[in-house]
């Protein structure tokens, strides 16, 4: 008897001890290293920014919040239409981390860009996870091809927070030399 009113109740428990709410999925965080490409080769055209928009879509679809570490030229930009592929994941929420090796990587007009400053593709993918999991994606904006002067600056707004982190390890790094 005891036993037919606890095998009724255990359903009961698993439902309620059950979150409410499912939890975010993880962060999602891929490197990009330099594209190959060459101004007098037509083939390759078009070739960074279908990579660019191939890795963010495979990691939209295994995770929640979405970021890039992008190895760049001396500049940190990327050949082959991938700054343009860039700008445009980063209006839609995701969160691009530039390394340029042996340079400073270059402004971009809109501030849509985290600088790594002297951190290594590694340890920015880790940190970017991190800062992800903390303070979750970027808002988005409604139409990535025209976003308005609220949405740029929301963006902005909290990649703040991402910036001070990469820019607090990349000192601490620099000091430890």
């Amino acid at each position: 008897m005891y036993r037919r009113r606890f095998l009724r109740i255990v359903p009961w428990l698993v439902l309620l001890s059950a979150p409410l709410r499912a939890d975010p999925a993880p962060a999602g965080v891929a490197i990009l290293g330099p594209v190959a490409w060459s101004p007098a080769d037509p083939g390759r055209t078009g070739a960074g920014e279908f990579e660019v928009f191939l890795r963010v879509a495979q990691l939209q679809r295994q995770s929640g919040a979405v970021g890039l570490v992008c190895v760049g030229d001396r500049h940190g930009n990327r050949a082959g239409g991938g700054e343009r592929a860039l700008v445009r994941a980063a209006r839609a929420g995701v969160v691009v981390v530039k390394l340029a090796p042996g340079g400073a990587v270059a402004p971009c007009a809109d501030g849509l860009f985290l600088d790594g400053g002297a951190l290594g593709a590694e340890e920015a993918r880790r940190i970017l996870g991190a800062a992800l999991a903390r303070h979750g994606p970027l808002p988005a904006a409604a139409d990535a091809e025209r976003p308005t002067a609220g949405e740029l600056a929301s963006i902005r707004a909290h990649l703040a927070h991402f910036q001070t982190l990469l820019t607090a390890a990349a000192g601490a790094r620099y000091a430890a030399r």
